[in-house]
C-alpha cells in the first residue's frame, strides 16, 4: 500500500511538473488585453493577475485567461500566478499618452441636464450588469473575426478604448463570434446599442445601429446579422462602434483580435 501511495505521488509530481504557462503579450499599455494559457493541466486551474482571480476556460490544449490591463494602471510589472506552478511571469504596462485635441463639445453633453445624467447612469450601469453575464463556459467555436470597415479611430488614440468603424447608414452590422444577446437597448450616448456575451468572460458591444436585428435572449452564430449600422445617440456621422470587455474592464479591439483564442476542439484558421 505504501509503495502504491509513493507511486501515486510520484505520478502528480510529474504531472505538475508538466503544466506550464504563457502569457501573451509580456509587455502592454493600459487598455492591454493579456492573454493567459495554460498547458498540461488535468483540470481547470486558478491563477490570478496582482492578486484578481482570473476566468478560465477550456482550450484545445488546455485552459486560457483573458484580462484587462486597466486605463489607470501604473507602469509596473502585473503579476500572473497560477495555483499549480510555483513560479509567476510578469507583463510590464508601459504608458500611454493619450493625445490632446480641442474639441468643441455641446453644451448638453458637456452640462447635461439631471435627467440626462439620470439616463446616461442608467445606460452605463444596464451595459455593466450585461457584460458581467459573460462569464462562463465559452460559446464560441471560431476565432474572433474584426468586422469590416475603414478604421477612423483606435482605442489607443482615445480613452474610449473602442474600434470605430466607416459605415454606410443600413450596413449590415454582424456579430464578432457566437453568443448571447444580453443586452438591446436605446441609450443616450451611445444610440442604439446591442451587447453579446461569448463566455469566457469575453462580450462585445456595438453602438449607434440604426435599427435592431436581434432580441435579448437570442442565440447568435459568428457572422450572424444584430443590427445595422447609422449614427444613433451622440455621434457625427454613421459608423461602428465595436466595445469589447473582459474581465477588468474595456480593451483596445486591435488588440484583442491579435490573441490566439482558440475554443477547446476547433480548428482555427486567422482570416
Amino acid at each position: 500500500m505504501c509503495a502504491l501511495f509513493g507511486v501515486v505521488l510520484a505520478a502528480a509530481s510529474i504531472a505538475a511538473a508538466d503544466t506550464t504557462f504563457t502569457v501573451t503579450p509580456t509587455t502592454a499599455r493600459p487598455g492591454d488585453p493579456v492573454l493567459v494559457t495554460v498547458v498540461g493541466s488535468p483540470r481547470a486551474p486558478r491563477g490570478t493577475a496582482n492578486g484578481k482571480a482570473l476566468q478560465f476556460f477550456p482550450i484545445e490544449t488546455g485552459y486560457q485567461a483573458v484580462f484587462a490591463i486597466a486605463l489607470d494602471a501604473r507602469p509596473d510589472p502585473v503579476a500572473i500566478r497560477v495555483d499549480s506552478i510555483a513560479e509567476p511571469q510578469t507583463v510590464q504596462v508601459g504608458e500611454v499618452a493619450f493625445p490632446e485635441t480641442d474639441v468643441v463639445v455641446e453644451d448638453e453633453l458637456a452640462n447635461p441636464s439631471k435627467l440626462e445624467r439620470e439616463r446616461i447612469d442608467a445606460d452605463n450601469a444596464a451595459i455593466v450588469r450585461a457584460v458581467a453575464r459573460a462569464r462562463g463556459e465559452p460559446q464560441f467555436v471560431r476565432a474572433f473575426r474584426r468586422p469590416p470597415g475603414e478604421v477612423n479611430s483606435d482605442g489607443h488614440r482615445s480613452q474610449h478604448l473602442g474600434l470605430d468603424l466607416f459605415a454606410r447608414e443600413g450596413t449590415r452590422v454582424k456579430a464578432i463570434n457566437a453568443g448571447t444577446v444580453v443586452l438591446v437597448r436605446p441609450c443616450f450616448l451611445g444610440g442604439n446599442v446591442v451587447v453579446v456575451a461569448h463566455g469566457g468572460g469575453i462580450a462585445s458591444a456595438y453602438l449607434h445601429l440604426s435599427k435592431f436585428s436581434v432580441a435579448e435572449g437570442d442565440h447568435v452564430a459568428q457572422g450572424d446579422e444584430i443590427g445595422r449600422a447609422g449614427h444613433t445617440g451622440r455621434t457625427t456621422g454613421p459608423h461602428l462602434h465595436l466595445g469589447i470587455h473582459v474581465p477588468g474592464g474595456m480593451v483596445d479591439p486591435v488588440a484583442f483580435f491579435q490573441l490566439k483564442i482558440p475554443p477547446a476542439g476547433a480548428t482555427v484558421t486567422r482570416r
